[in-house]
């Protein structure tokens, strides 16, 4: 993570953070309409967004609406997607000839995109070449100070963090960089991209692909860009010992797909855990420093939500219809007496699970009402364990 050491603007702010997991953003929007119905002048000047969260963030930072009539028409874009509104599924014969032929190289994917991109072209205000014009609208009226997008470059398999609003300098580390960008539908589209399954994007010469891939830092774009609070929403579900002893998994040999769901998962969902853990630590550290001794050194105020059900295992209560190579690859894979697994909630773009994921997610936000509304003050919180136990009660 990028720790509080990292340089800054002067002043500071609140930064949204919204990770990845594919059609499992839904909740984090349920969250947002929450905030947004409860709290309409929250201020949130920072936007970061990796994977699926860069969809969620490019929308609120290019929407010129207040706070909650963003969050609002945020939620009513996710009640109207369908699958069809994301990808397309390719034919076996199509990804065979452009694996063999060796060309042309965006279809060499299970999935086409452009439906994805044409949506978001509908929803958001864009210009002929795809840049997002509502957020220099945003930027120059006060509303947001800037949007952050990452994405992992396949050539040096660096993160890249594109950057649009403030005036922070490029930042360059070992294995991530921070660029200043006029931010485009091309960058959302790159930081979606799932390898082998959702086509990579050119940008600045180069191929790229999801942000999470390489990322293992994700609170740090938020810290970079000045932010002294963070507000996390997390798809991923932290299961108790008592549910992880009586999960009902077999004891057979892992599948390719079950082990396919681990690694998708450890990318996209558990390096923001470990993030958020670091950071809690540096300011446990920070907070025993006296303030006039501790230079560029502050403490970052975090409030981490996520879900009270595994969003994962809640889609075994629907189909996943996808067709095409993908379509046969999956018909062909025998489950056992295992769930499918979990990874392919990521592509469940399906209404009655996104409207269950929206609803969840409201509800989760609700019974946070009060740390929320603490977070949201204008005097910092003391900090206290209570602060980070970021579960919600599971629901009943």
């Amino acid at each position: 993570m990028g720790s509080s050491t990292d340089s800054s603007p002067s002043s500071c702010s609140t930064a949204l953070m919204l990770g990845g997991g594919g059609a499992r953003a839904a909740y984090q929007t349920g969250v947002l309409c929450y905030v947004g119905e409860a709290f309409p002048e929250a201020d949130v000047p920072i936007m970061t967004g990796v994977s699926a969260g860069s969809i969620n963030a490019a929308h609120l930072a290019a929407d010129p609406g207040p706070w909650n009539e963003r969050t609002a028409r945020l939620t009513s874009y996710w009640e109207n997607l369908t699958m069809e509104d994301v990808f397309r599924p390719r034919s076996l014969w199509t990804l065979g000839k452009s694996l063999v032929q060796g060309t042309p190289c965006k279809e060499q994917t299970f999935l086409d995109t452009a439906p994805l991109r044409a949506y978001l072209d509908d929803h958001l205000p864009t210009d002929h070449k795809g840049r997002f014009t509502g957020v220099a609208e945003n930027v120059k009226a006060g509303r947001l100070e800037a949007l952050a997008i990452s994405t992992s470059n396949y050539a040096t398999l660096q993160t890249v963090t594109w950057v649009q609003g403030c005036s922070i300098t490029n930042w360059d580390r070992p294995n991530r960089v921070g660029r200043r960008a006029v931010l485009s539908l091309d960058h959302v589209m790159a930081s979606t991209a799932l390898p082998m399954v959702f086509p990579a994007v050119r940008l600045n010469g180069a191929w790229y692909g999801d942000g999470g891939l390489r990322m293992l830092d994700p609170l740090a774009p938020a810290v970079h860009l000045g932010a002294d609070r963070l507000f996390v929403i997390s798809t991923r579900y932290e299961r108790s010992q008592a549910e992880v002893n009586h999960s009902g998994r077999t004891a057979a040999y892992p599948s390719l797909f079950q082990m396919a769901g681990i690694l998708a998962n450890v990318l996209m969902l558990d390096v923001l855990e470990h993030d958020a853990a670091v950071l809690r630590r540096i300011n446990r550290l920070v907070r025993q420093i006296r303030p006039e001794s501790r230079g560029r050194l502050r403490p970052i105020d975090l409030l981490v939500l996520r879900p009270s059900v595994d969003l994962g295992a809640l889609a075994d209560d629907y189909a996943l219809d996808i067709g095409g190579a993908m379509g046969h690859l999956l018909s062909a894979v025998q489950w056992k007496d295992d769930p499918q697994p979990d990874w392919l909630s990521m592509l469940l773009f399906e209404s009655g699970y996104l409207q269950r994921l929206l609803e969840i997610g409201y509800n989760d936000a609700r019974r946070e009402h009060d740390r929320i509304e603490a977070f949201f003050a204008e005097e910092p919180r003391t900090e206290s364990p209570s602060d980070y136990a970021s579960s919600p009660s599971p629901r009943s």
